[in-house]
């Protein structure tokens, strides 16, 4: 009976630490993450936080004013979305394997659900939560990304614009400069390809 009870608590014991393991790397930092990738998209919380996601796995927290306030970081295989839970926790779904993971303030995981009935998935993919604008208290935020160029912006009551992030205008300018060439590239083998067909022609009337 003792053995049996003995191994009971090291099963129960090995449990715990494989779930207080923490999943996808989470972690939290206090350096905003600057990046190149496209956004997720953007939610808030009940304490007025707002977030900006990342395909690279980072998630920026600014308070209502814009300010800066922390980031996690994290590690998913493959597509992800993000929410918050009635406590503000943050939720990370990952669209490869159907899991929710619950995280605290403190980069701490509460809880991971998995979804696989088919048919909640197809309600959640509708429905998902990552959004290009939320309003708090009368302020919009709102996400707007083309050509690798992210702006990410608050504008009060009165139609005052803030921008909180932007980056990758260099994407924009270099996608730009891209298109501009391959219009000029494109107008040379035409002009080219004209040029021989009348030759063509001229040579086959003699």
């Amino acid at each position: 009976m003792s053995l049996i009870m003995l191994l009971n608590v090291g099963i129960g014991n090995v449990y715990a630490d494989e779930t207080g393991k923490n999943a996808l790397n989470f972690r939290k930092i206090y350096k905003e993450h600057r990046t190149y990738s496209s956004a997720v998209g953007i939610s808030a919380n009940s304490l007025g936080d707002i977030a900006i996601g990342f395909n690279d796995d980072y998630i920026n927290f600014y308070d209502k004013q814009g300010s800066f306030k922390y980031s996690f970081a994290f590690e998913v295989n493959g597509n992800y979305f993000f929410e918050f839970d009635n406590e503000n926790n943050i939720v990370i779904f990952s669209v490869t394997d159907g899991m929710r993971y619950y995280f605290n303030n403190d980069a701490e995981l509460i809880k991971t659900e998995k979804i696989s009935d088919p048919e909640e998935l197809k309600n959640y993919y509708k429905n998902r939560p990552d959004k290009e604008n939320v309003n708090i208290d009368g302020v919009n935020y709102s996400l707007k990304q083309v050509l690798g160029y992210i702006k990410f912006a608050k504008t009060d009551a009165d139609g005052n614009e803030s921008v909180i992030y932007e980056t990758g205008l260099q994407y924009a300018v270099k996608a730009f400069v891209a298109l501009t060439v391959l219009a000029f590239l494109a107008i040379v083998i035409c002009g080219f390809i004209k040029t021989i067909s009348t030759e063509m022609k001229k040579y086959t009337e003699v």
